[in-house]
């Protein structure tokens, strides 16, 4: 009998041992999980802050060659073509009444010259973006494409306007801008609308153009790479972005960007 009772004792205690054993083993397997899940999550998070630093640079050096591309043009090249206008203006009253025609109307292109590079270099300089705002800002670009007779452009305004920070502004401009610039140079399209719906926590952008369309999964072509740089810039300002494209049916861009 007392055999039999030590046995039972014996079993309890080897039970209860094992027990002991595997809890404290599921709770360092935990713990090991937990740590390693920490470890995977903080080296994605140190991943994404390197990722957006390095886009952030890039866009800082951007913005900056870009402001300085525009000072260029206004100081320089805007200067250059002045001169030429006034002297052609001078040399205008000294030659023949038949030949001043033809001098006139190449003062009339050179002035329509200095006009169009004065816009370019306002859309380029990122301050004039933050001083303008970016309503402000898309309608001097539409003027513009609208000027070049090449793209009938149009700006809609849905709802009570509000200003964002000068990044979230200044990003989506360029985003819009460099949608613009494709629908220009690669979709052959007619018509280019933007649509700015101000919500009241959050602003959705709708861009299409009724182009020639692409394939949106060849990240090769030029709109594939614009994309990627799109939603890279996205990033920043944690905005949504996102872009569908038809065949023969234009492309459209969404973006929607919280206050």
């Amino acid at each position: 009998m007392n055999n039999l009772q030590e046995i039972d004792i014996l079993i309890v205690i080897t039970t209860i041992i094992v027990l002991i054993l595997c809890f404290t083993v599921v709770i360092f397997f935990l713990y090991f999980q937990k740590k390693k899940i920490a470890f995977i999550l903080s080296e994605r998070e140190t991943k994404q802050r390197f990722e957006e630093e390095i886009t952030k640079s890039k866009l800082e050096i951007q913005e900056q060659a870009l402001q300085n591309i525009s000072w260029e043009i206004h100081d320089n090249v805007g200067q250059l073509l002045s001169v030429a206008k006034m002297q052609l203006n001078m040399v205008q009253y000294t030659l023949p009444e038949d030949q001043q025609v033809s001098i006139q109307e190449t003062g009339d292109i050179i002035g329509k010259s200095l006009q169009e590079l004065r816009g370019l270099a306002k859309s380029l300089n990122p301050e004039t973006i933050k001083n303008n705002g970016l309503v402000d800002s898309l309608e001097l670009e539409i003027q513009r494409f609208n000027r070049l007779k090449v793209i009938d452009a149009s700006l809609n305004i849905i709802n009570d306007s509000f200003n964002l920070s000068n990044e979230k502004e200044i990003i989506l401009f360029r985003i819009l801008q460099e949608f613009c610039n494709n629908s220009l140079k690669y979709s052959k399209a007619d018509n280019l609308i933007i649509n700015l719906t101000f919500n009241n926590n959050s602003l959705d952008i709708l861009a299409q153009d009724n182009g020639i369309g692409f394939d949106v999964n060849d990240v090769e072509n030029h709109t594939g790479i614009g994309l990627l740089n799109m939603k890279s810039r996205g990033k920043l300002i944690g905005a949504d972005i996102q872009l569908e494209s038809t065949i023969d049916k234009g492309t459209k861009l969404y973006i929607s960007c919280l206050k």
